[in-house]
């Protein structure tokens, strides 16, 4: 029934979706971010770049919004970090209008090796806390840049994590920052591809049913974060921030 109104749907589409959205919840549920980072790739190897990027918008939308009104926090993060979510904003149409026009080979790897290299140094102990001192400064430019990014990518969360973790906010005020910076960016990424008519509606059909298994990835995730201490939780970031750079590389090759 489902074919007669989306010819091109695909169960075996849909199954890759359902099961990449799974993994990715249950990441996001743990590090408040990720969701893109592990379903985009694994939805890649199976559909386009753009149709993956498409798939993960309204997703991205509903789960930012869910959690970021979980976590709380909302007034005094917009309050604190409002000049790094207008960068971003303006970057992110910028990088949906590249999506279309670039060859965005180089930048994906300059990006990829620069957060491997900024994520290790911070795991072994090298700080940025030096930032915290110029955040009026360094914020707006972390966001135009990983608005940039985030356009091309959907990864537009990762400069703006390794940010907040640079001016050392506890857990759950890093989740509420990240959260309401993931919402608004996702409304953003949504209005940029719908305005590039990217959007298609077999693309919404995976991702509306891909919520079920999405939410309860995520359910299971916020679960462990409950259990983890400050320490572990920023070491599990840092490595979320490190794979990110990988996928990106790999994503410049293939």
């Amino acid at each position: 029934m489902i074919a007669q109104y989306l010819p091109e749907f695909n169960l075996l589409h849909l199954l890759v979706v359902c099961i990449a959205f799974a993994l990715g919840g249950f990441v996001k549920g743990i590090s408040a971010f990720g969701l893109p980072t592990i379903a985009v790739p694994i939805i890649v190897f199976f559909m386009s770049l753009p149709a993956a990027v498409s798939i993960m918008t309204v997703p991205m939308v509903i789960t930012n919004f869910v959690q970021m009104m979980v976590s709380g926090h909302i007034k005094s993060s917009v309050s604190r970090h409002w000049r790094i979510f207008l960068g971003l904003f303006i970057g992110l149409p910028i990088g949906v209008f590249a999506l279309s026009t670039v060859d965005t080979k180089f930048l994906l790897i300059a990006v990829g090796i620069f957060l491997i290299v900024i994520s290790a140094l911070d795991y072994y102990g090298v700080s940025f806390a030096f930032l915290g001192k110029h955040e009026k400064i360094y914020g707006p430019v972390v966001g135009v840049v990983a608005g940039i990014i985030g356009g091309i990518t959907t990864l537009y969360g990762t400069l703006p994590v390794l940010f907040f973790i640079a001016l050392g906010l506890q857990k759950e005020k890093f989740v509420a920052a990240v959260s309401v910076m993931l919402f608004g960016g996702s409304i953003f990424l949504l209005l940029s591809l719908q305005s590039m008519d990217f959007l298609k509606p077999t693309e919404i059909a995976y991702s509306l049913i891909g919520l079920i298994p999405l939410f309860a990835g995520m359910w299971a995730g916020t679960k462990v974060r409950h259990r983890i201490d400050q320490v572990t939780f920023k070491k599990i970031v840092l490595m979320l921030v490190a794979l990110i750079g990988v996928i990106m590389i790999y994503r410049a090759f293939n």
